[in-house]
């Protein structure tokens, strides 16, 4: 057997700073999640939170099975289900397990610290697996900007909003991979995981979407190229496996969502029901309040006339090109300001950068020789894939915030932090395979401490401010 070499100083010396930096961002992670819970229980709840409050109230009830008339009904209530039309299930069956109504405030706080030891952990879990793969000021600005400008803000809140983080990441991150390689079991996380996130917070639908678009252009092609391309590729996507997948991907969210789809359909008339579906069009807030008060149950929708039901159709028979055009893009200016100072100027930079190397990549270095020194052969789909959740994203939630609040949009970066380091990561490490100037790399790696730099003074003034 081969003994291994020792780790070298420098190797020690990276992973010494990664976890002394990990140790300063969980700190202040800690930190500030501690003030909001305390101004959180401070204040009175939000409705929104008072529904999900009362979903979990509600949800207690099923884990107290009653077999006396009937044993597959309070077998079937186990599971998530419940929903009042705007809360999902996921999070109040969760906190049903350890809710204490005798003890309300207690047990809030309590739920809200769980949510911060649940994202501590995935923030560790994220860096251990940034630093195996990224460099050292990449994996610690991914952490840095997940945890300061994406899950802090969701940990205060009694609702399914940090589940939903998590599990839109984890669906993020399955789609790239089966956009890469799509072997059977990444449908099934897809499914899985996109399922989990829909019964934290309706929004991960339009993702989903995208991936199946993307994934069936991408077979659509692979299927021309098979019969009309004299030559084969390296690339490891099986367009045979495409059709088997996404029966995959629908089975695994079936199995997921399915009680709740059942429940809705029960409630509602309809299983896929959200009053987002409808609110959305609807021209402020007020009216979406009342319209969702005034329609509490299936018998109070079914009363609308079809004609009348708040929809696309009926928006636009009522309102003009220019009126539509108005909302979307003051919904976006108001977007881009919210975004000032919550990652959107470090976001914006990165993009830039992966833009920058990328022609650089392709202009200012030799002609590619080998598959090690080319850009991966599914950077096409992936990149589509990116731009197409991107922008639907966000032209839903500018048309929405007019309406609702359009906070889950904070959901999107640490997904788009990863995947556009890794974007960047990957072209520097092609360029210097081609022999680009360690010019690059050196230029890189400064950008990147600048910026978590930046982030963390930015986060350390919060701090002490809020103090």
């Amino acid at each position: 057997m081969v003994a291994l070499p020792p780790p070298s100083p420098i190797s020690w010396l990276r992973w010494a700073v990664w976890a002394l930096m990990m140790g300063c961002i969980a700190w202040g992670y800690v930190f500030l999640a501690g003030q909001k819970i305390e101004q959180g229980l401070a204040s009175p709840l939000s409705p929104l939170e008072q529904r999900h409050l009362a979903l979990t109230q509600a949800t207690q009830a099923d884990f107290k099975p009653d077999f006396t008339h009937s044993v597959s009904d309070p077998l079937k209530k186990l599971v998530p289900h419940r929903t009042d039309g705007l809360v999902q299930p996921l999070w109040p069956w969760l906190a049903a397990l350890s809710l204490d109504v005798q003890n309300l405030t207690g047990s809030l706080h309590d739920l809200a610290w769980f949510r911060v030891g649940l994202t501590l952990g995935g923030l560790i879990l994220l860096g251990l697996v940034c630093a195996r793969h990224f460099a050292l000021p990449a994996a610690l600005l991914v952490v840095a900007l997940t945890a300061f400008h994406g899950w802090l803000g969701t940990v205060a809140t009694f609702s399914g909003a940090t589940l939903f983080h998590l599990f839109l990441l984890l669906t993020w991150l399955a789609c790239l991979y089966a956009l890469q390689r799509n072997s059977l079991w990444v449908y099934g996380l897809v499914g899985g995981f996109g399922a989990l996130a829909y019964l934290s917070v309706d929004r991960i639908l339009p993702l989903v979407a995208v991936f199946i678009i993307v994934s069936t252009l991408r077979a659509l092609w692979g299927w021309m190229a098979a019969h009309w391309c004299t030559h084969e590729g390296t690339s490891l996507w099986v367009r045979r496996n495409h059709l088997f997948g996404l029966l995959l991907l629908v089975t695994a969210v079936g199995f997921i969502a399915g009680p709740r789809m059942t429940e809705a359909n029960r409630q509602f008339g309809h299983a896929a029901f959200h009053y987002t579906d409808s609110i959305r069009w609807l021209d402020h807030r007020e009216a979406a309040e009342t319209w969702i008060e005034n329609h509490p149950d299936r018998a109070s929708l079914e009363k609308i006339p079809a004609l009348a039901q708040p929809s696309a159709h009926l928006y636009f028979q009522t309102h003009s090109t220019q009126e539509a055009q108005q909302r979307l893009l003051a919904g976006a200016a108001l977007l881009l300001g919210r975004l000032k100072g919550r990652g959107g100027e470090v976001l914006a930079v990165l993009f830039v950068l992966l833009f920058a190397f990328t022609l650089a990549c392709r202009f200012s270095t030799p002609k590619a020789c080998h598959a090690g020194e080319r850009l991966h052969p599914e950077t096409v789909p992936t990149v589509l894939f990116l731009i197409t959740a991107t922008l639907t994203y966000g032209v839903i939630a500018a048309w929405d915030v007019a309406v609702m609040p359009a906070n889950y949009l904070h959901a999107l970066t640490a997904p788009l932090t990863l995947s556009l380091l890794w974007g960047c990561e990957s072209v520097l490490r092609r360029a210097r395979r081609r022999g680009a100037s360690w010019l690059v790399s050196r230029g890189y790696q400064i950008t990147l401490w600048l910026l978590l730099a930046m982030t963390l003074t930015q986060f350390w003034r919060s701090a002490f401010a809020a103090a």
